[in-house]
């Protein structure tokens, strides 16, 4: 008796599809949140992406697309570890939305399912959240990592998950960079 996998579920974050591929060519359903589409589609960029938006609405007639809101708790437990990895501040609402997606359908259906993203943060809290993730002409994270935040005028340190933009001594806008990390702690 053979065993059939089931087909997998593509996730494709904004810069996937503004790479211009022929998202109609994969066998796969791709899903995506109405953010996502929403940062493609903004009237800046009209005139440039409208050969994207048409791919995208093809793909959505024939029920190839999905766009899909994840559910708040999924939206909330992102939220909840992209403080815990540093990354909270490097992330959109549509990048939170994406992996909350992820997360949702990866908990609720049986079939394997791949976020696609050339953004660090996203696979940074993506291989922290245990979501399958792969990027397109583009290398991908090798370790995952923690990130604390910075005042680079004053040196002032900021606990990893912290909200701040700004230094609270100086008031210079913050950078992060990665803790470094002894094997002992990881």
């Amino acid at each position: 008796m053979t065993v059939r996998k089931k087909r997998a579920i593509l996730i494709f974050d904004t810069n996937i599809f503004l790479i211009g591929i022929d998202i109609n060519i994969f066998k796969e359903k791709i899903y995506t949140t109405p953010s996502v589409i929403d940062e493609i589609n903004v009237i800046k960029y009209s005139d440039k992406n409208r050969n994207i938006l048409n791919k995208i609405e093809a793909a959505i007639a024939n029920n190839h697309l999905i766009i899909k809101n994840p559910k708040k708790d999924y939206i909330k437990r992102a939220l909840e570890n992209s403080k815990s990895t540093g990354d909270i501040n490097a992330l959109s609402k549509a990048d939170l939305d994406l992996i909350a997606l992820a997360l949702e359908l990866t908990e609720s259906t049986d079939k394997e399912v791949l976020l696609y993203s050339n953004d660090y943060s996203i696979q940074n809290l993506s291989s922290e959240m245990n979501i399958k993730f792969a990027s397109l002409f583009k290398n991908g994270i090798k370790d995952k990592r923690i990130f604390e935040f910075f005042c680079p005028i004053c040196g002032e340190r900021y606990a990893v998950g912290s909200i701040y933009k700004f230094c609270e001594v100086c008031g210079s806008k913050l950078k992060r960079r990665p803790i470094k990390m002894d094997k002992n702690n990881v």
